[in-house]
């Protein structure tokens, strides 16, 4: 997915209990980018697992007042440089060397599955002599096959390896480039392409908005397995690091991690049963960046070996 992965929604009934709050009450501005099914935005109604996220820690951050921002992800990134002293956060980002130079982070809050191969569910035996002996998809020896299509999205960044073997392959005939990837479910259910790139939640929010009777499968990428970690960033600021001081607090009251929920609703059945042991293997390991792996079943050509 692309390094900024999303920020979180302050629920209705959480603003409105605090709409009382002393003028002195520092304001949390919540910064929201637009991004499915992260924020999905209904009107005067935000939904998604972001905005859920988001809904339970405002409930547990009564002492601030809440409000939301929408803005894209390069002008929030611009105001936070600039230092202002207003508590300025998103919730989507995932930490690198150059924004820690100006945003202070939270520990970790969101896991994410990674970019995966998307094909139809009926199809898998197909995709078996380009698995490897874990049962990964090999992208290279996908892409330089011709008889099976696939459709990417043009200028999209689906990470520094996902991308470097797609520049290999930049003229192959067989990849059609769109400027809008909301309709390659519906091109899946029309065979027009045999395969494609998403992030397993946005796959499933796809078929269920667009093409709820088809079944589909995301297959994992060879060597680019590992759970993504996103959370809360806040301006590196005094009233900035004194928010994310208070965030981590509540992390480190929950170990359990019980908002993951929310993104596990937005999961296929296969999906959320890998995430929630790979969760458990995150949670109970004694290490901060743990490195979490989808090992899923050998499949049928992999067991005749």
């Amino acid at each position: 997915m692309i390094l900024s992965l999303m920020a979180v929604f302050c629920a209705p009934n959480a603003s409105d209990a605090l709409a009382e709050a002393p003028v002195s009450t520092p304001t949390f501005t919540w910064t929201v980018p637009p991004f499915a099914p992260a924020f999905i935005n209904d009107g005067d109604t935000l939904r998604g697992y972001a905005a859920d996220t988001q809904n339970w820690f405002v409930n547990q951050l009564p002492n601030y007042k809440h409000s939301i921002l929408h803005v894209p992800l390069a002008r929030l990134l611009a105001e936070m440089r600039s230092g202002s002293s207003q508590i300025r956060c998103s919730t989507t980002l995932i930490p690198t060397p150059e924004r820690r130079e100006y945003i202070v982070f939270a520990k970790t809050i969101l896991l994410h599955l990674p970019v995966s191969v998307v094909i139809r569910a009926k199809d898998e035996p197909i995709f078996d002599p380009f698995l490897s002996t874990q049962g990964h998809i090999e992208l290279d020896r996908l892409l330089a096959n011709r008889n099976l299509n696939s459709a990417i999205r043009i200028g999209r960044a689906y990470g520094r390896q996902v991308d470097a073997t797609l520049a290999l392959h930049q003229n192959a005939p067989q990849i059609m480039k769109a400027a809008d990837d909301t309709k390659f479910m519906r091109m899946l259910t029309l065979d027009r392409i045999d395969w494609t790139l998403y992030f397993p939640s946005e796959a499933e929010y796809y078929r269920r908005q667009r093409t709820p009777n088809l079944e589909i499968k995301a297959l994992p990428i060879a060597g680019n397995t590992t759970l993504l970690m996103a959370t809360i960033g806040c301006a590196n600021t005094p009233a900035g690091r004194k928010a994310i001081a208070d965030i981590n607090a509540i992390i480190d009251q929950n170990p359990a991690m019980p908002w993951t929920k929310f993104y596990t609703e937005w999961l296929s059945p296969p999906d959320r049963e890998w995430f929630n042991a790979a969760k458990s293997q995150y949670i109970s390991s004694n290490q901060y960046e743990a490195r979490l792996e989808y090992r899923p079943a050998v499949s049928r050509a992999n067991t005749q070996e």
